[in-house]
């Protein structure tokens, strides 16, 4: 049985009680190796030990848990980020396919994030899986680094037109004609994209309110985009799209 040798990085006493008690119950799977308050501490034992897991609040007092990043993936150390509740910080996590729960942690979710690091082995996407979560949470609202076999693009969130469901993937349509596809759904990106500037209009596509130049109503509800595509809107969300979209 894989054991793996994990630490706590976390300030708060009962945060970190809380989530030794719940690791406590997995022995056959992990070993906590030591509780640290702060990335300082927990860098100096990363030091002299051997470490394979680290979870990790990222909202920790006067730095960030992301300053671990760096020794982590120059030692392909894995993370299980813990946070609370912050729509733009889940809306990174979502688009960066990294393990993340959310506090109060649910003991099934921690048992399904302990099992999920056991399981990877492809060390080279995982750190890409990192890179591309910084990259989301250092530009927050205003930019996007999406996924591909090749590595990330960076996409500008005001470059989005719209987005198309293609079965399991998405496919981001930008200004000038560019188009990217990734292996995410479309149900991933309504989740982590921010509702006060897109809106999922239909089952396949998602719209960005800021690139609507024009609403037709004639029978039904189409909306024309900036770059003059227009795209109908499910007759279920035709009432609740045009009193959202005429308050903003």
């Amino acid at each position: 049985m894989i054991s793996l040798k994990s630490i706590i990085v976390e300030d708060e006493l009962q945060s970190q009680v809380a989530l030794q008690s719940m690791l406590d119950l997995h022995t056959d799977k992990l070993s906590v190796e030591g509780i640290f308050d702060s990335v300082r501490k927990a860098n100096g034992f990363m030091q002299d030990h051997e470490v394979d897991l680290v979870f990790l609040d990222i909202e920790l007092p006067n730095e960030s848990g992301f300053a671990l990043f760096e020794n982590c993936i120059h030692k392909n150390i894995k993370i299980i980020f813990t946070t609370a509740y912050n729509h733009y910080a889940i809306q990174a996590f979502k688009i960066s396919a990294v393990d993340y729960l959310l506090k109060p942690i649910d003991p099934q979710e921690l048992r399904e994030a302990i099992e999920k690091a056991i399981r990877i082995e492809n060390e080279h996407r995982l750190t890409e899986a990192y890179k591309i979560l910084v990259e989301n949470l250092t530009h927050g609202n205003n930019r996007l680094a999406i996924a591909h076999q090749g590595g990330y693009d960076m996409v500008e969130m005001a470059d989005i037109l719209w987005l198309e469901a293609e079965i399991n993937y998405t496919t981001l349509h930008l200004c000038q004609g560019r188009r990217v596809t990734v292996a995410k759904t479309l149900r991933l990106f309504e989740d982590a994209l921010d509702p006060q500037n897109f809106y999922r209009i239909s089952r396949g596509a998602i719209v960005n309110l800021g690139r609507i130049v024009r609403l037709h109503r004639d029978g039904g509800l189409t909306v024309t985009l900036s770059d003059s595509t227009v795209l109908p809107v499910a007759d279920s969300r035709k009432e609740g799209f045009f009193n959202y979209f005429t308050r903003i």
